[in-house]
């Protein structure tokens, strides 16, 4: 490595160490905050305004759309991409696929044991079980689909393709956070908290690959 890539790729670990940290600072503040009497009473003001515009066939949309952070679906979506990556040989691009989502979905479960935060009690339209903080659906979308995103930018070849990814990846997270809100399962907050952990979580994974994918390459 000469040594205008080496101050390239020091820049761009800060850059991403720097991240992290903004996003477990925002992680921590919510959740020192979230048995407090304000952000409950900040929390149920959205979920109020959120379901304000409740219909059947919102509802059902809404309930259909929430599945596609459930870890059924997730669990099946690896499955089926880690196969293809195999069948084209990118191996390190499977074991990605499959450690990343695999391992948050655990770290997500001891942080809701951590924090034991009870779900909202407010009309809920669907039955959820175990702790609210942080969200699963929220913390657990934005892990699978940022992977699989990141995955395909590997694979895809314009820069059009990977935009439009990006995009892609982006509105189903930010979709499947709001119908959990909607749906009356989780607090706005426990969104909050889902997106900064999985943010922190996620980039230390893709600094980690990169550092792979760089040593591997020498």
């Amino acid at each position: 490595m000469n040594r205008s890539e080496k101050k390239l790729t020091l820049k761009y670990v800060s850059t991403i160490l720097s991240i992290v940290i903004l996003f477990i600072i925002a992680f921590l503040f919510v959740s020192f905050q979230i048995r407090g009497a304000e952000i409950i009473a900040f929390d149920k003001v959205i979920i109020e305004f959120v379901q304000s515009f409740q219909t059947d066939a919102t509802t059902r949309w809404t309930a259909i759309l929430t599945d596609f952070g459930s870890i059924k679906f997730i669990a099946i979506a690896i499955v089926v991409g880690a196969v293809l990556l195999c069948l084209y040989k990118k191996y390190s691009l499977a074991i990605f696929l499959i450690c990343v989502p695999g391992i948050g979905g655990l770290l997500n479960k001891f942080l809701k044991w951590i924090f034991k935060r009870e779900r909202p009690d407010i009309l809920p339209l669907i039955t959820e079980h175990g702790y609210s903080f942080p969200s699963g659906h929220s913390m657990g979308s934005l892990i699978f689909y940022g992977s699989a995103a990141y995955v395909l930018l590997h694979i895809l070849k314009t820069n059009g393709k990977k935009a439009v990814t990006v995009l892609i990846a982006c509105i189903f997270i930010l979709m499947i956070g709001t119908s959990r809100i909607y749906l009356g399962v989780h607090y706005p907050t426990d969104i909050v908290g889902g997106y900064a952990v999985g943010s922190a979580y996620l980039l230390v994974c893709i600094l980690v690959f990169r550092y792979y994918e760089e040593r591997k390459n020498k």
